[in-house]
């Protein structure tokens, strides 16, 4: 399935999850599967990138929310979130997002928090 709103890469060995311009649940329904089979073969570190989002919509903020609740709680896992303007930031601490996920200012940082992490 082409999917549009998000984006999968790797930088140093880590996943990032790109999430790209109107984010809606319908587009990152994926997600959490997507975090689970990753989280099962051993990955426990991942970085969320928001720099080039321009809206999340409720639903969405829902998604993001189970997906980081299953790294962290379910696999025990680090999500750092990066790339947030200040809505986005404000939002995400509203919703509980931060501090559940790590915040870092670009990927490269975010990659620098998880690659210092101790497992």
């Amino acid at each position: 399935m082409d999917n549009q709103q998000l984006v999968l890469s790797n930088r140093n060995g880590l996943p990032v999850f790109s999430f790209v311009g109107h984010c809606k649940a319908e587009g990152i329904e994926s997600l959490s599967e997507q975090l689970r089979q990753m989280s099962e073969a051993g990955q426990k570190k991942y970085i969320f990138d928001f720099s080039s989002c321009k809206l999340i919509n409720s639903p969405a903020m829902g998604e993001l929310l189970d997906a980081i609740l299953l790294v962290d709680h379910d696999f025990e896992g680090h999500v750092v979130v990066c790339g947030l303007d200040s809505l986005k930031e404000t939002l995400f601490t509203i919703s509980g997002i931060i501090p559940i996920a790590q915040e870092a200012r670009d990927i490269d940082s975010a990659a620098s928090i998880l690659l210092n992490l101790q497992d």
